[in-house]
């Protein structure tokens, strides 16, 4: 292997996280009349993007200056994503919201794990690299594997009252250099920074998403909890992790409340989700 091989990646969802502002002197200077008209349009449109034929959405009321509204959207193709984009302008909502942030990127799982299984388990068989009859039992192991992880990439947007969104990158520093490690040093920081994670299992809900080549950041974090301080004591906590200490780099982190389409007219009512 040579130390700039890049590591081999299946691909989900993809996903638009989309966060506006409300402009608000406008909005309230409308009638009640006409706001109810907007509302009740409003609450349509986001229970049939919440309920999509493939895929689904939800959306979540952000704290903070950054935003008001976030809609992180679950689609299988960028025409799908450019769809429910080009939808919500042909609302009579759209003209009352403010574009604040939005992130591309898809679903995707690294194999650093996988394919150090594969290999562990072919070289218990005695099936080495140039070895007759190796290079077909890792195909068959690895579509073995792709196949179990197939809920992983096309999931549910998880359940959880609160989200917590943040883009990342990986250093390329003199001194720390992420894409200068060999494949094997990679896989052995990513599986310590993954036994972190397996310690909140039940409590948080993590979807990672690619952007390299989509968006302005390396990767797309999404977590879900139904525990706010969860976030809080997993990043903290991952901190201090090599895969992170030294080699992450963050960007701005936004967090919000779920709530249902039905609740959209409390929200511009002023009254936070139930």
């Amino acid at each position: 292997m040579t130390r700039s091989e890049a590591p081999e990646t299946l691909e989900g969802w993809y996903i638009q996280h989309d966060m506006y502002t409300v402009k608000w002197p406008e909005w309230r200077a409308m009638t009640p009349a006409e706001r109810d008209v907007v509302i009740a349009e409003s609450t349509d449109w986001l229970a049939a993007q919440a309920t999509p034929e493939q895929g689904m959405s939800a959306f979540f009321s952000v704290l903070g200056h950054k935003a008001d509204i976030l809609a992180v959207h679950f689609r299988p193709t960028l025409e799908a994503l450019n769809g429910v984009e080009l939808g919500l302008r042909q609302t009579a909502l759209f003209p009352y919201l403010q574009p604040a942030y939005s992130y591309l990127s898809v679903v995707e799982l690294g194999l650093y794990e996988v394919l150090g299984v594969v290999n562990r388990k072919l070289a218990a068989e005695g099936l080495e690299p140039g070895v007759e009859g190796y290079e077909a039992a890792r195909e068959r192991e690895l579509a073995a594997q792709k196949e179990a992880l197939h809920p992983r990439l096309y999931p549910a947007v998880p359940a959880g009252r609160y989200v917590c969104f943040y883009p990342m990158d990986k250093k390329r520093g003199e001194t720390y250099n992420w894409y200068a490690l060999s494949m094997e040093e990679r896989r052995q920081l990513m599986r310590g920074h993954g036994m972190v994670g397996r310690k909140y299992a039940g409590k948080v809900m993590q979807i990672i998403s690619g952007s390299v080549g989509f968006d302005d950041w390396e990767w797309g974090v999404t977590l879900f909890a139904d525990d706010p301080l969860v976030f809080k004591k997993l990043i903290y906590e991952m901190r201090f992790d090599p895969a992170s200490s030294h080699y992450a780099l963050f960007g701005g982190f936004y967090v919000g409340i779920r709530f249902e389409p039905s609740e959209v007219g409390a929200l511009l009512s002023g009254q936070p989700p139930a």
